[in-house]
């Protein structure tokens, strides 16, 4: 007998005009949620304030550089965004935990386009690298700032040599 009132509870509960109401914008919300949440993943892309991005098109091939920061939206799947960090960098040539010679170096701009066909598209960025273990992308400017050969690269800009005294040793290193 309880579950009889129950559910004659229940079907006019269903058939009030707040409760479709409250269930439709229920519904309403989890969905829009679920679709925001599914352009944020596919469609938007970040640019940091020191990054020089540039996006990919699939379609065509063409890299075309970004001159703004923040949000870019772009067709999913189609245009692949990706950066290089633009902040100047410490590149260091050490042995037996001592450094020999360190130079602060920075990523050009200019030069984007001759450093993408020399090493191809990809995100470069130098975060979570050290001395001890540096980034592909701080190893590829060490290469090209130890060069030797005097050639000057449109894509690098070497600030300064560093002095033994200005040169950043995590403690690590120190003794």
């Amino acid at each position: 007998m309880e579950t009889e009132d129950f559910l004659t509870t229940a079907n006019r509960l269903w058939e009030g005009f707040w409760t479709k109401l409250f269930v439709f914008l229920f519904v309403v919300v989890v969905l829009s949620g679920i679709g925001l949440l599914v352009f944020r993943m596919t469609c938007v892309n970040f640019v940091d304030n020191y990054e020089v991005a540039y996006k990919y098109d699939l379609k065509t091939g063409k890299i075309e550089r970004i001159n703004r920061t923040g949000y870019i939206v772009t067709p999913p799947f189609l245009v692949k965004v990706h950066s290089v960090d633009g902040r100047p960098m410490q590149v260091c040539i050490s042995a037996i935990q001592r450094v020999l010679n360190c130079k602060l170096v920075e990523f050009n701009p200019d030069g984007l386009e001759l450093f993408l066909q020399w090493h191809g598209r990809n995100n470069y960025t130098n975060e979570g690298g050290t001395r001890e273990t540096p980034t592909t992308f701080n190893q590829i400017l060490m290469a090209y700032a130890y060069d030797g050969s005097g050639k000057s690269y449109a894509f690098l800009t070497v600030i300064r040599e560093l002095k033994p005294e200005e040169v950043q040793v995590p403690t690590s290193i120190r003794r």
